[in-house]
This record gives C-alpha cells, structure tokens and sequence, in this order.
C-alpha cells in the first residue's frame, strides 16, 4: 500500500511540473501559460479562447504535433512572481506549472539580475528567448481635442485616463512637480479608459499600444484619434518574448526556431494584423 501511495503522489507531481520535450511528446500536449482577460493577447468570448497569443500558441503545438493546453494566469506584483508562480516554482495553491510562458518582457538586464546578498543570478531558474513583438506605451487623443501631443504640458489642461496601478499611472501622477495629478482619471482596466476616451469623457488615453489600437480600431478610424510613438520621459519600448524553465532550454531553443521561422514567412505580422494591431519587429531584430 505505501508504495502505491508514494507511486500515486510522485506521478501526480510529475504531471504538475513544467516537462521536457520528449514528455511534451509523450503526453500529445503543451501546457502554454497566458495571462488571463488581456485582450488583444488572450481573452475569452462566448467561451472561446482568442487572442494573438492564443494563435501564437496554436501555432506552436502544430509544430511540435502537438495539441496545446491554456494555463490561465493573473499578473502578479512583478514579474519575477509571475516567472516563479507559472514557470519554476508552481501556483501557490494547486502547485502547477506550465511548460512555456508567452508574453513575457524580454530584458537581459533582467535576466542578468543578480541578488545583493549572495551575488548569485536572481532568474538563473528561468530562461527567456524568441522575442518576437516590440510593445509600448503610447499616448492616445482624441483628435477634435488635442491634434498632436508637442509636449506632456499640454495635460495640465486636457483630461487622460490611465488603468490603475501601471508605469502611466504612476508616471502622469508625479510628473511636472504632480502639475498633471487634477487631470488624471483612473480606470480599472484601459478597456474603461478606452470606452471614456470614445464617449469624449476624456481627452486621451495613456497604455499599450496594441491595447489602445485594438480597443479603439484605430487603424479604421485615424481620422478620429491620434496616436503617439512613445511617452516622454520613460522607458517606452521593450520586447516580448517567451520564458520555459532553466531544466528544458531545449524546449526553448525548438520554439526559439519555431517562432524565427514564423517571423520570416510572416506569419506573426498577420497575427497581429488579424486583430488590428500593428506589427513591430522585435528591437533585438531591430538592431542586428
């Protein structure tokens, strides 16, 4: 009976775990983490997974011959957390795993941060690769309001909306001496704000700019918003990429070829252009 038992916990944790190639092969899946109500990237309608990543992951199970499994996800304080909860460590609770993460910040500083007290690599326990989008913060307006952005001062007059608790929020708060905080209106989400900004409650939107241009369909309506490149004053581009577990880099490597080879047959630009949202070679590209 003990044996039976320990036989039972031991294949019960091995299926909680992030796995390797041959065991993603063995099992006929891939558990592929997204975050959780994140449109355009992944979302649920009518009980339906959608979204760029969602594609982005189908994409991936058809090439390792594989069906793909949605481990659905919050975001935690940082990322960090999230990288431990999903990849490394397990769910807090129920301890599961996924074995690739999607959408995660692509930053080698990051990767080569390293604990004050010890000296040892901090994410030494997770590796990230296959950058394959370069996102942003950007400003949104509403074009009868403000034609173009000259300058962040202009807010000291105009009315924008932030979601609650981002690097827009906190910048537009405390920028020009805090001159800008009267004219800040908070949202729970940048659909929210989004939703304002059309119903001209607000005169702009701060946030992602694959966010604004999905919630707004900008590229159908040009002509109604205008759109900044980046936001002063802040670091405003970065690119996205996947993270797997520092036990299976051959996980990341295979789907590090898998997601160049969709770059250079243009599969990911039409991804993106499927749901509105514009392509943007991913900077690390960019630079070589």
């Amino acid at each position: 009976m003990f044996f039976k038992i320990t036989f039972l916990i031991t294949l019960l944790l091995s299926s909680l775990s992030a796995r390797s190639l041959e065991e993603i092969h063995d099992s006929d899946e891939i558990i592929i983490a997204i975050y959780e109500n994140f449109p355009p990237y992944s979302y649920m309608e009518d009980g339906v997974a959608k979204g760029i990543d969602i594609e982005l992951g189908k994409l991936l199970a058809k090439s390792l011959n594989v069906k793909p499994k949605w481990y659905w996800t919050g975001s935690d304080e940082n990322l960090e957390d999230d990288l431990r909860n999903v990849i490394w460590k397990g769910h807090l609770i129920h301890k599961t795993k996924a074995d690739v993460m999607l959408r995660v910040p692509f930053d080698y500083k990051f990767i080569r941060q390293r604990e004050k007290s010890t000296g040892e690599l901090s994410n030494e326990l997770v590796v990230m690769k296959a950058p394959y989008h370069a996102e942003s913060w950007v400003i949104a307006t509403d074009k009868e309001k403000i034609p173009e952005i000259n300058s962040l001062a202009q807010f000291q007059f105009n009315t924008i909306g932030v979601e609650l608790d981002t690097l827009p929020d906190a910048h537009f708060t405390v920028s020009f001496q805090g001159k800008l905080k009267a004219n800040v209106r908070h949202y729970v989400s940048i659909l929210d704000a989004s939703k304002a900004l059309k119903d001209k409650k607000i005169n702009a939107v701060a946030g992602l700019k694959s966010q604004l241009e999905y919630f707004l369909d900008y590229k159908n309506n040009q002509d109604k918003y205008y759109m900044s490149e980046k936001i002063d004053y802040v670091k405003s581009k970065w690119d996205i990429g996947i993270a797997v577990s520092h036990e299976f880099r051959a996980l990341g490597y295979e789907l590090e070829g898998f997601i160049e080879e969709y770059y250079k047959k243009g599969l990911l630009k039409d991804i993106f252009e499927k749901y509105n949202v514009s392509y943007e070679k991913p900077i690390v590209l960019q630079e070589n």
